[in-house]
């Protein structure tokens, strides 16, 4: 059945940012992942998270009875996560493109905000900026691997949910289109999900786009 749905949640964080993070804000917001747990998992759940970053997956998932699972490539980011977890074992230092190489369980659902990156640089976050792997392209294929990946882990018509924004910093790079036309080539476009932010916005997007995806196998 498609998607398609307009929900109004908070955009406040209810989590600590590190200080290592000079008040950069990368991560969505808590009430979001909720929303979407309630949507798509029940109590119980394996729930995972192929781009930890600052944890909100997890602190949420633990507050809500759902079991999460991760992997995150910075390994102060890991660390900090790590430290105020109870599932410690469940969370990984690596890259999620070689997650065949972890002992992970079958999973009930998959949520992540991934690196983004406007289709005009060249530094490939999936690759930490790697010069052999520069490039937009490069970057929406590396994803696809990723994702022909996790849903090898998935259960069969599981939802992957991957929240992005398009990005209109210094050019319009439409960074939710194209994840939405590369990842469909692994798993199934179900459809999206629109989130306005209920709080004001002093920098950035008032809305944010959630692409919901099924592992339908084929």
């Amino acid at each position: 059945m498609a998607i398609s749905d307009l929900l109004t949640v908070s955009n406040r964080h209810q989590f600590p940012l590190p200080d290592f993070q000079n008040g950069d804000e990368i991560r969505f917001p808590g009430a979001l992942v909720s929303a979407l747990l309630d949507r798509f998992t029940k109590p119980g759940d394996v729930v995972f998270d192929p781009f930890v970053g600052l944890g909100t997956t997890f602190f949420v998932c633990e507050q809500r009875g759902r079991l999460p699972y991760g992997i995150e490539a910075d390994r102060q980011r890991y660390e900090w996560v790590r430290e105020r977890i109870t599932a410690k074992h469940h969370l990984i230092c690596g890259d999620s493109a070689e997650l065949t190489a972890f002992d992970l369980p079958e999973m009930d659902f998959c949520i992540t905000s991934p690196p983004y990156m406007p289709h005009w640089h060249k530094w490939n976050p999936l690759y930490n900026g790697d010069p052999d792997y520069d490039g937009y392209d490069v970057y929406l294929k590396r994803m696809q691997e990723i994702y022909g990946r996790i849903c090898k882990r998935m259960k069969t018509d599981a939802y992957l949910v991957v929240q992005a924004d398009n990005l209109t910093s210094e050019q319009f790079s439409p960074l939710v289109w194209d994840l939405g036309r590369a990842l469909s080539e692994v798993m199934t476009l179900e459809g999206e999900i629109m989130v306005n932010w209920s709080d004001a916005v002093e920098n950035g997007n008032p809305f944010t786009q959630c692409l919901v995806f099924r592992n339908t196998g084929a």
